[in-house]
This record gives structure tokens, sequence and C-alpha cells, in this order.
């Protein structure tokens, strides 16, 4: 009997989710069927894929491998079923995601320039924190996206510009001394974007680094509002000081040096395999070129490439 990519596909979710049960929910399928195509699947490979303990699986070292292999074969499944799709992928719609750093501090300069170099292209934009994007890449909601959340999805080919350019802020009013520890903010108001942004996972790995936790932590999906707040002296946070210069010039807003080193975000460009091509080369050229001149971005030839 030869594997059937049904056969590939339940495992390749099984693998991914952790279990079978999630698989199942995924693929609207039961949880006896899973098991069935898995166990079947083991049997013409001749070897164990899973570890099944205490109602979850874990991949064995043939599963890992075959994992790769998998992932190869369900990609080039998923080319071949749009061989009759393709078409310029410059040309038509072009569904457009970017994180709001990125829309404050270059998004307009890199639509004018697709827009003159590509005149039959319309683009449709969605500005929205990473993990909303890299949801909307997953489910092929988006065609590309600026983002630094990973997608994590087989038919979602990601490029790394670089990492992302963020520092502790905050006003002279509530914040005097630029030098700071966690121990010295974990007492102030402190604004994050809302959970489960890589924002607010970073702020919170900063302070727990050190073993403190912050005593007020509220939330906010617009970088405007808490760039407004932050200026108003109502709370310290991280953001880019790129989507600031007026503020940090007035002295409104300081930077801050701390202790330990924020450790820096990668930014990506993500994009649909099927709209891989010099076009889409481009487009990351591009970006990657206008958000490291905004300094929004750190290259990886300035941050090494760590």
């Amino acid at each position: 009997m030869r594997l059937s990519l049904q056969q590939l596909e339940t495992f390749y979710w099984a693998a991914r989710l952790g279990g079978f049960h999630a698989a199942a929910r995924h693929q609207h399928l039961t949880q006896p069927t899973i098991s069935a195509r898995i166990q079947e699947l083991e049997e013409q490979l001749g070897v164990r894929l899973f570890e099944r303990e205490h109602g979850r699986c874990e991949l064995t070292i043939d599963g890992q491998d075959a994992l790769v292999h998998a992932e190869r074969m369900l990609q080039l499944a998923d080319e071949f079923g749009r061989l009759g799709q393709r078409r310029d992928p410059m040309r038509g719609l072009l569904r457009l995601g970017a994180n709001e750093s990125t829309a404050l501090a270059g998004l307009a300069e890199l639509l004018s320039r697709l827009k003159s170099m590509y005149d039959e292209l319309r683009i449709e934009l969605t500005v929205d924190i990473g993990a909303a994007l890299s949801r909307k890449m997953a489910a092929r909601e988006l065609d590309v996206a600026i983002l630094n959340d990973s997608a994590n999805a087989r038919h979602v080919i990601e490029r790394t510009m670089g990492v992302s350019n963020l520092h502790w802020v905050a006003a002279p009013s509530l914040v005097g001394e630029r030098k700071v520890t966690p121990e010295m903010l974990a007492s102030l108001p402190v604004i994050t974007v809302s959970q489960p942004s890589s924002n607010h996972k970073l702020v919170m790995k900063w302070f727990r680094s050190a073993g403190v936790e912050p005593q007020y932590v509220s939330s906010c999906n617009s970088l405007a509002t808490i760039l407004q707040l932050v200026a108003a002296g109502h709370g310290v946070a991280v953001m880019s000081p790129a989507i600031m210069r007026a503020e940090i010039e007035s002295g409104a807003i300081q930077t801050l040096i701390v202790k330990p080193d924020l450790e820096q975000e990668k930014y990506l460009v993500a994009y649909q395999v099927e709209r891989r091509g010099e076009g889409l080369e481009t487009v990351v050229r591009m970006a990657a070129e206008i958000l490291a001149r905004n300094e929004v971005v750190i290259p990886p030839a300035v941050y090494g490439g760590r």
C-alpha cells in the first residue's frame, strides 16, 4: 500500500500540535481515525513515529526525521495543486499586512514605491499586531506581511530583515534617571501591546530575567496611543525610537539605558509560497532597506546575525 497525503497531513498536524486529540480537532476528524492513520503510517514505514504516554505524544528520533520529509512532500503537493493558478504575483490584488511600527515609520514610502514600479498592482492593507498577522498568514488571509511573529506554517516563506530596534522609553517627569534596572521600573505603570503580542512577551521576559514582576501592567493595541500615554508621563513602555523622533527631540520622551539588555526580536517579511519570485524578492529588499534607513530594523551587518 502506498503512502497517502491524508496520512502525511495527519502525521504533520499531530506532530505540530502535540497530540492526536488536537490533530483531530484541527482536521475535523475523530480521534480513532487519527490513531488509525498514524498506526497505518508507522506500519508502512516500519518505524515508531511517536512515543505515547499519559495522553501526550512526542516524536521519536525517527518521527523527527519523518516530519522533515513530510513537510517537504506536503509543500510539493500544495504547489502541484496550484499549477493552474500561477500568475504574476505583482499584478492584481496583493493583500499586505504590516505591524504598527512599520506602519508608522516606513509603510507609506513602501506603498508609494511599489505602486510606481507595478502599475497593475492593487494593494489591500491590514495593520495589526504581529500575532494577528501571523494567524492571517497561516490561514492564507494575507499574501505578504511585515511582522515579528513567525506564522510557523509550511506554506509560508519567511525572510529575516534583521532585528527590531526597541528601547525602554519614558517621560523625564516619570523617570529622571536614564540608567535603570528591572527593579527600578517594576513599581511604575508599564504599558505593553496586548497579549499575545511579542511586545508583551518581551517586556515580561525582561522583568522575569531579573526575578521581578511589574506591579502595574496596562495593555493597548495602538502604538500611537501608547506613545501619547508615555509622553504624558502615564507609564513606561518598550517601543522603537523611530516612531517618536519628534517627542525625543523635544524632550517629552527619553530612551532609557537598561541592564540587562533587551532581547531584540527578529523582523520578518513573510509571504505565501505561491507568491515567491523576483517581485517578492524586490518587496523583501525594499522593505529591509526602508526600515533599516528609518532605524526600525537593525540589519544583520550591524547586529552580527545573532
